[in-house]
């Protein structure tokens, strides 16, 4: 899709063979990940400009040096574009660019508000939690997980408000085909457990929730966290979105408490995607993507693989091996052999761990991006469910949508 030009001079040898190594990764390789997405080309472009010349730690109006205008210039303009696609008023919501990732924007909500005896209820990864909802770093996390129609068990959320009474309920998740029910998670906390705080992972649903296609999730949550490149179009990196009442707890936290200063060619970077987003028909962008999953899906399943979520409502198609006598990292490994990437992913009631797993999880943001036709995407399906239950690869197939979709683009130095 994408190749960087090489530097000139010897200094530069080993750099080149990596750089040349990356570009043939990338431009040979029919990207499934379910956690990435091409980003828009104003994106790139702007992470090109010298934008770390100035020590910026602190937030905005309150940094640790002066001379901060114009990146308190940059967050506010950012706040007030993720606001207007959230449809939120900025007296109710404050939003931050600045965690490095999601995993950091949850490290700072943690570090801002929980205590070393706290609890935290997380969904179990074997039901698609996040492993950043596991490890907190403070506070004893118990899970609360699905029930056999793939939604959250709510009696068991109910006894374990009760019983633990948490500092904060994390909601969200990385390999999940439904859509949380937010309104009725916040009920359930304000009858049960009312002082428990809710943070919501919107990582692989934000698109949905900002395209009105998802229920929004405002004013239902106290904090939310999200990345901009799983399936926004923009740079790696995190945004934090917090009740105002908790601006303090939050702005300490940001810095010195998680991270020094943020990376400022991703501020801008975060910006331009939201300018770019609020230009474009999210809707019909967001649309795009979950009939491109559905159609996968269908395909998939008319070839005997047994997908988890037959009717997903996001970009992420998770797959059951059991009955293909072999497990996640071997399914992994002989897709990326021909040169299709996907990962190794834990399925629900799964008898494998994580670094092995009884399923993979595919996405689909990558191949909207591209263009991919329906007839297309059919024959991909193809592709991969011969090599699943066969291990037979149709070579021509996958050279000719390389060739078709994963042009190379040219990113001046």
């Amino acid at each position: 899709m994408y190749i960087t030009n090489k530097f000139e001079g010897k200094i530069y040898q080993r750099l080149n063979k990596i750089l040349e190594s990356y570009n043939q990764d990338q431009n040979s390789i029919i990207n499934l990940a379910a956690c990435i997405s091409y980003p828009f080309n104003e994106v790139l472009k702007i992470q090109s400009f010298p934008l770390s010349t100035l020590p910026t730690e602190g937030v905005v109006e309150k940094r640790y040096f002066p001379h901060c205008t114009s990146l308190d210039d940059i967050e506010v303009y950012a706040e007030e574009l993720c606001c207007k696609l959230f449809n939120l008023r900025s007296n109710d919501y404050r939003v931050s660019l600045q965690p490095n990732s999601g995993t950091q924007a949850n490290q700072i909500v943690y570090n801002g508000i929980l205590e070393r005896d706290d609890f935290i209820l997380s969904l179990s990864p074997k039901d698609g939690g996040h492993i950043s909802h596991t490890y907190t770093g403070r506070g004893k996390v118990i899970y609360y997980h699905l029930d056999n129609n793939l939604k959250v068990d709510f009696t068991e959320l109910r006894e374990l408000l009760e019983l633990y009474k948490p500092k904060l309920i994390v909601v969200g998740a990385s390999s999940y085909g439904n859509e949380f029910n937010y309104k009725k998670i916040y009920k359930t906390v304000k009858e049960t457990s009312p002082d428990t705080l809710i943070l919501a992972d919107i990582c692989h649903s934000v698109l949905y929730i900002m395209a009105d296609i998802h229920q929004a999730i405002f004013p239902f949550v106290d904090f939310a966290t999200f990345t901009m490149d799983k399936c926004l179009r923009g740079p790696q990196g995190g945004v934090l979105v917090y009740r105002s009442s908790f601006e303090r707890e939050i702005s300490y936290s940001i810095f010195p408490r998680t991270q020094g200063g943020p990376t400022q060619s991703a501020l801008f970077a975060k910006c331009i995607c939201l300018i770019k987003l609020l230009s474009i028909d999210i809707q019909s962008y967001a649309k795009e993507v979950l009939k491109n999953t559905q159609l996968l899906i269908d395909c998939l399943t008319s070839y005997g693989i047994d997908v988890i979520y037959k009717q997903s409502k996001t970009h992420v198609v998770l797959i059951n091996l059991s009955n293909l006598n072999f497990n996640g990292k071997e399914a992994e490994e002989l897709l990326f052999e021909h040169r299709i990437l996907v990962n190794r992913n834990q399925i629900p009631n799964d008898i494998y761990g994580p670094m092995t797993t009884s399923g993979i999880r595919l996405g689909t943001v990558g191949i909207t991006n591209l263009g991919y036709t329906e007839a297309d995407i059919q024959k991909l399906a193809e592709l991969v469910a011969n090599l699943l239950k066969y291990k037979q690869f149709n070579y021509s197939i996958h050279s000719e949508l390389i060739s078709k979709y994963h042009k190379q683009i040219n990113i001046s130095n």
